[in-house]
């Protein structure tokens, strides 16, 4: 008796099915990882040219910040550049006139002599006033200059407003004087002496004066 096989053809076809659903899935998870694979390529390139980017952009703020600042310099160099032939003009022209130049300052001593009161108009005429003592190391200054006259010179001292008050020409009120001894003492009897004097046959030290007598003078002004 002859067997003949059976051929379960749905069977082969179920099994041939699930095969090519398994390589449909395994291609599409390929796919899947391809697509990420390439999504973080790019995103990691997209990050890389923004670090790029942002690099470039830092160093081109520092640069243009850099040559602003070596422009500020350089117009803050040609300024003080231009200050200091401003100054040393001055000073030049301050020298040919008789002035002489002391910490930041100019003083003018003069040649002739007048009253305290047409001593002060002078040096304003010249743009500065009377002298200002405010240290040990001016006076000793001031004492230079006059030595020089070998005899007293007004500054700007007096207490010609209120007796025993001692105010310099710009108003404000005496701290450290350098009195030679016993003075000021008003001329007693004599006649009132409001105004100050300074001068190396004083042994370098002040004295007080009457106004209305006639001394050299110092003035004093900013450079």
């Amino acid at each position: 008796m002859e067997i003949t096989p059976v051929i379960y053809e749905n069977s082969v076809t179920s099994v041939d099915s699930s095969e090519d659903l398994y390589e449909d899935i395994k291609a599409e998870h390929m796919g899947s990882q391809t697509i990420r694979k390439n999504q973080e390529q790019k995103s990691s390139e997209r990050d890389q040219l923004l670090t790029s980017y942002n690099y470039l952009l830092t160093s081109y703020k520092n640069l243009t910040t850099g040559r602003d600042h070596l422009e500020t310099s350089y117009i803050s160099v040609i300024a003080e550049k231009d200050n200091l032939q401003k100054k040393l003009s001055c000073l030049e022209k301050a020298a040919q006139e008789g002035w002489r130049y002391f910490n930041s300052r100019l003083y003018y001593i003069s040649t002739e002599q007048k009253t305290w009161n047409s001593s002060r108009q002078d040096c304003r005429k010249r743009g500065a006033d009377l002298v200002i003592i405010n240290s040990k190391e001016e006076q000793e200054f001031v004492d230079s200059l006059s030595c020089c006259k070998d005899a007293a010179v007004f500054i700007g001292l007096s207490d010609r407003e209120t007796e025993g008050v001692w105010k310099w020409v710009d108003g404000s009120v005496l701290t450290t004087g350098y009195w030679e001894n016993g003075q000021p003492n008003n001329g007693k009897w004599i006649s009132s002496q409001d105004c100050a004097v300074t001068g190396p046959q004083l042994g370098k030290r002040w004295n007080d004066k009457p106004c209305k007598n006639s001394y050299y003078w110092i003035c004093e002004k900013n450079v």
